[in-house]
């Protein structure tokens, strides 16, 4: 298979909005480091806090946008066309695009909460949706900015895509494990249900997206998957708003689960 070049060209400054919506991001992480520093000694350093966790998300999410900004990832996302009016009528690229909303809807809506725990946690859809899909939004730019980086050693895309999955196993273990899911998410997990969740789940939604996105190129589209496979998560293990109380203590146990 050939190489892609999705974003080789990187970020080139066009006046366009894209070019000064960081300053925007700026400032709301700026907002967002300043209440997280005046917030923590508010709470007990090792228990689950909605409002610090709701704080500690959206600095990563300013982050991740940043990068992605930086590498040029955001321009291509923002300029170009979900799909083309040839794919509209392409059958196979339709049966394609629908397949993976299959695997989001098994991995997501239907495997991944059978071995999930909500502890008794209330569901408000509302915030719990703009966390996901802002969770989402984010995991698939980091993913990309990822991508664009092996772009540039001109492997063929299959192999792009072999080593992307390789990083993002480990990148998703010591980051879900290390760090989101003690001081972010709520606990949630089951520890004999983990490997299904990643055999069943997390391993065929990598591999159908990624494969949609190598074979027709909707780098718009992969976002939007991953918005929707992580607002389902949040729904799934009903995660709180920032003015629900705080809750049990977190730790590494937690995180891995019960």
């Amino acid at each position: 298979m050939t190489p892609t070049h999705f974003f080789t060209a990187g970020y080139a400054f066009t006046g366009t909005w894209d070019d000064y919506f960081i300053l925007v991001i700026f400032v709301i992480g700026s907002t967002l480091g300043t209440l997280l520093f005046r917030e923590r000694a508010r709470h007990e350093p090792m228990v689950h806090s909605p409002k610090m966790a709701w704080l500690r998300a959206g600095l990563y999410f300013c982050f991740v946008i940043t990068f992605s900004w930086v590498i040029g990832v955001f321009k291509v996302m923002v300029s170009t066309p979900l799909a083309s009016s040839e794919q509209l009528g392409d059958p196979v690229w339709l049966a394609s695009l629908a397949a993976c909303v299959g695997v989001i809807l098994w991995a997501y809506a239907y495997w991944w909460p059978r071995g999930t725990l909500t502890h008794g946690r209330k569901l408000y859809l509302l915030p719990t949706a703009v966390h996901g899909l802002l969770w989402g939004l984010c995991s698939g730019l980091l993913f990309l900015s990822l991508y664009s980086i092996l772009e540039h050693f001109q492997f063929p895309r299959l192999v792009n895509a072999v080593l992307l999955v390789g990083i993002l196993s480990v990148w998703n273990i010591n980051y879900q494990l290390g760090w989101w899911d003690i001081h972010v998410s709520p606990p949630h997990n089951i520890k004999a249900t983990n490997p299904g969740k990643v055999l069943l789940a997390h391993q065929p939604f990598l591999i159908a997206s990624l494969s949609f996105l190598l074979v027709f190129g909707n780098i718009g589209i992969y976002v939007l998957m991953n918005a929707s496979a992580m607002c389902l998560s949040a729904i799934a293990m009903r995660f709180p708003p920032f003015w629900e109380q705080d809750g049990g203590p977190v730790s590494m146990t937690t995180a891995i689960g019960e």
